[in-house]
């Protein structure tokens, strides 16, 4: 079978549905060979996502659910979220410190304000707050009750 033929033929096995690791088991080639040979045809993948199950998706993040909560609930791979959300740019970017906003846990922190606390007033995660104390060398970690 000349090139020709071997591109066309792929091409329609595509379009008739069969997956890209079917063609690839059918004609003894590599799936990366056969993907490659539909993009350099100018192929439109098929999403294996549903328009359905992808407006739920963009309502859960609309609504401030967090990709990995949105993967964890639908039971879908983190980076298909993520894929789609980027698609309608919805991606929250992770929120950067501040030098100041980082001086403010320390300070807080060495003056006897618990971990919660700087978190609430600094609208960030505990774990941020304890990243930064880690970071900065002064966390201390309650150990036990006595």
């Amino acid at each position: 079978m000349q090139e020709d033929e071997l591109k066309e033929k792929i091409k329609n096995m595509y379009e008739d549905g069969k997956t890209i690791r079917e063609i690839a088991k059918e004609l003894n080639m590599s799936y990366s060979k056969v993907r490659k040979t539909l993009i350099s045809e100018g192929v439109q993948f098929r999403g294996k996502i549903n328009q359905e199950l992808v407006n739920k998706i963009l309502e859960l993040a609309k609504q401030g659910y967090s990709a990995n909560r949105i993967s964890k609930e639908m039971r879908l791979n983190s980076n298909t979220v993520l894929r789609i959300l980027r698609k309608n740019n919805l991606v929250k970017t992770k929120k950067r410190l501040s030098k100041d906003d980082i001086e403010k846990i320390k300070s807080m922190y060495e003056s006897g304000s618990s971990i919660y606390k700087i978190a609430k007033e600094l609208k960030i995660s505990t774990n941020l707050v304890v990243y930064h104390l880690k970071k900065s060398n002064i966390y201390k970690p309650q150990t036990s009750y006595s």
